[in-house]
């Protein structure tokens, strides 16, 4: 079933549209006769006059724009064609508007069928005056048409390129993500294959872990937003794999503001950082250490901190050289997804370790308002 709504209300609109030029060209001439003392020109003779005209251009101009949009006048390139069935095409409209418009004034009126008897003598007496000024208003209708089909063309191109853009950035941040899964897998491989031989317990729980671990992820494989909920989920089975590795010597902590929870973050933000910690604050050293993670929500924005007990950035280096693929890649997703709304911040701790501090947009899923 057609959908008559979005006509109606087109149809309402052009009809408010020309009556409204109808009724101001209808007070103007009337003005006019007032100002000349014409007498026998009256308020429903220029009523009559204006309406009966500017309605049945309410017509024509469905006419107009059909032929406007089926030959559209075009600059780059010029077609030359089209402009020049303009030109004809303009005498044409105005022609047979003033036939029509002089045909329905004469039907209608009685004193003009006395002045002139035959239709001909009354086109004879105002077709040439009245064929130059709907000849203007022709013009005018086909340069408003013009206009609007040229806006209507920009404002799809700009649709487009915003869906383009939008594209690119999803297949940007897939290709982003999608670096974290071998990158993570090299790694516990590399750390499972050193076990097999020295503690084959071990290595089988590593392994029943990673499948674990490999089961969350790809329940969601082109997910980019996920609850904090469930993004702790995802880290707290990548540190139980890290957690057969390293013992007694990794401790970790979660302190989550339980209204943080439902919050929407990248889907697997947290692992590359904590992986980060683990691998300069953790696995360099022999003795214990541990590491913090942070969440908390002020002020409509999230706030993510994941603290380590390492040696933290040296004089010699910035962050920037301590960063490496996995905060190299969180920098960039941060980027795509937030844009300048967005922290990200590595930084030394007060007393030791190194900080790494992420702050973005306070948005849940209900919200409707989701970077992509």
């Amino acid at each position: 079933m057609l959908n008559i709504r979005p006509t109606l209300r087109r149809a309402a609109l052009l009809f408010g549209g020309w009556t409204l030029v109808g009724l101001i060209f209808a007070a103007v001439s009337y003005g006019i006769a007032m100002s000349e003392s014409n007498s026998r020109f009256g308020l429903a003779e220029a009523l009559k006059l204006n309406l009966v005209q500017f309605y049945l251009w309410g017509i024509f101009s469905l006419l107009v724009f059909r032929f406007s949009r089926r030959f559209p006048i075009e600059f780059r390139p010029l077609r030359t064609r089209n402009l020049l069935l303009h030109f004809p095409a303009l005498l044409l409209f105005a022609g047979l508007h003033q036939a029509v418009h002089l045909l329905v004034l004469w039907s209608s009126s009685a004193r003009l069928r006395q002045q002139f008897p035959s239709l001909l003598d009354c086109y004879r007496a105002y077709f040439g005056l009245g064929f130059y000024i709907d000849l203007i208003v022709a013009s005018l209708i086909i340069f408003a048409v013009h206009a609007l089909l040229y806006y209507r063309r920009f404002q799809a191109s700009e649709l487009a390129q915003e869906s383009l853009k939008t594209q690119l950035a999803q297949a940007e941040l897939r290709a982003l993500k999608m670096q974290l899964r071998p990158h993570f897998l090299f790694n516990t491989l590399h750390s499972i294959s050193s076990l097999v031989l020295e503690d084959p317990p071990k290595a089988n729980s590593m392994i029943a872990r990673l499948g674990d671990f490999l089961r969350l992820t790809l329940e969601e494989p082109d997910q980019q937003l996920v609850t904090l909920r469930k993004e702790t989920e995802f880290l707290r089975c990548y540190l139980e794999i890290e957690q057969v590795r390293f013992g007694d010597r990794l401790t970790v902590e979660f302190d989550l503001d339980p209204a943080a929870l439902s919050a929407q973050v990248p889907h697997l933000i947290l692992q590359p950082v904590v992986e980060n910690a683990i691998q300069h604050a953790i696995a360099p050293r022999a003795t214990p250490g541990y590491i913090k993670v942070e969440a908390r929500r002020s002020n409509g924005q999230l706030r993510l901190e994941v603290r380590d007990s390492g040696p933290g950035i040296k004089k010699s280096e910035s962050g920037l050289e301590r960063q490496g693929l996995g905060l190299g890649n969180v920098r960039a997703r941060l980027k795509q997804l937030y844009g300048p709304d967005h922290r990200f911040e590595i930084k030394n701790g007060l007393e030791r370790g190194l900080t790494v501090i992420m702050e973005i947009p306070f948005r849940k899923e209900s919200d409707g308002n989701s970077p992509l």
